[in-house]
């Protein structure tokens, strides 16, 4: 028997973090592959599949903040997200995300080299070979890591 280590990304996810450090500034860190209860609090009245869910679920990206608190948690998506099963998990982890106040976006790569930022409230799209909306796609991801923007993100939550 043995045991190997491996890489903790993907080729996609790489691309995805090293686009994300180019949205922040020194006052803000990337975290990859972040449980959620490392940055989520329990609550008592959650039902026992969604606690277990919670014990057993981790973000591909976390940004946080000088003072490591949670700014905006991006998911990748993939093929594989398109499954009912994939979809339920999602759901599941946007509802527990909203719970805590923390704000979610997912990144996609659609048709030839399109890139889709999305939440519930808005889409940016970002050609990845030319750079059109390139800025547009920035600013999605630091509007969540300014604190004004942040508190208000909690007050609707």
């Amino acid at each position: 028997m043995s045991v190997k280590p491996k890489r903790l990304v993907n080729p996609y996810e790489e691309r995805m973090l090293e686009f994300l450090q180019t949205c922040i500034d020194e006052n803000y860190k990337i975290h990859t592959q972040v449980s959620l209860c490392q940055f989520c609090e329990l609550g008592s009245s959650l039902d026992i599949k969604l606690r277990n869910f919670f014990f057993s679920s981790s973000v591909d990206a976390l940004i946080t903040n000088k003072d490591y608190k949670p700014c905006l948690v991006v998911e990748f998506q993939s093929i594989y997200h398109d499954s009912h099963d994939a979809r339920e998990r999602d759901y599941k982890k946007l509802h527990l995300l909203t719970l805590a106040g923390v704000p979610l976006i997912y990144s996609r790569i659609k048709d030839f080299g399109l890139l889709h930022l999305y939440s519930q409230n808005e889409e940016v799209i970002f050609n990845l070979f030319t750079g059109e909306k390139r800025e547009n796609a920035k600013a999605l991801i630091r509007k969540y890591c300014e604190p004004s923007n942040f508190a208000n993100v909690l007050a609707i939550a």
